[in-house]
């Protein structure tokens, strides 16, 4: 565990990269970053404490194959994703599947986190269109000692081809798991996706 940084202590649950579908015009989200292309807001949901977060960016001179073998790229995950300290693949499961863990460093006091997840790409949409699927799952892996394991996470990319670039745009809902003051992840969970996002940009659009 590291000392609270500046940033606050929601980032971390940017890192588990889940996503759900919203519309960003509802007057429920509010827009909290603006910056480098990236648009991240929060979105009060009916069914949480906490805010859903949605997010908007273009890959530029990306192609569909290029993004799609950068997320099979779990190993490379610590390298972009703000505060992961460990990401493993655990088992794939077709050309289309796989499960793996990550495992988050939350800001002191706050527990660490890990996720299972389940990770899917539909690519049953139009052509020039594919989805990433996040979700948690319940695969029967062994827990580790002090880091609590995230109870329940929705994901999805929706990424769309446009010129030589790609839009994406991208949502998530989670329940983090034991003590997380909701007023403070609330107030904090943009600057988390903005990072990973740029980093995400600059890894990908120099290749």
């Amino acid at each position: 565990m590291t000392p609270m940084r500046g940033i606050g202590i929601a980032v971390f649950c940017f890192s588990f990269i889940l996503f759900c579908s919203f519309t960003y015009g509802q007057p429920e989200c509010d827009l909290k970053k603006d910056k480098d292309g990236i648009k991240v807001f929060t979105c009060k949901s009916d069914s949480s404490k906490f805010r859903s977060l949605v997010a908007e960016f273009d890959l530029e001179n990306t192609s569909l194959e290029t993004l799609e073998d950068f997320m099979w790229d779990v190993d490379n995950y610590v390298n972009w994703q703000y505060d992961m300290v460990q990401s493993d693949l655990i088992r794939k499961l077709n050309d289309h599947e796989m499960i793996y863990r990550t495992e988050i460093d939350a800001p002191w006091p706050v527990d660490d986190r890990e996720q299972i997840v389940k990770f899917h790409i539909d690519k049953s949409h139009a052509p020039g269109q594919l989805i990433f699927y996040i979700n948690s799952s319940t695969y029967d892996y062994p827990p580790k000692e002090g880091v609590i394991r995230v109870p329940y996470s929705r994901a999805s990319w929706h990424v769309i081809k446009n010129g030589s670039s790609l839009r994406v745009k991208y949502s998530m809902k989670i329940d983090p798991g034991g003590y997380v003051p909701p007023m403070l992840v609330n107030l904090a969970m943009a600057e988390g996706p903005y990072v990973s996002f740029l980093n995400l940009k600059r890894m990908i659009e120099k290749r």
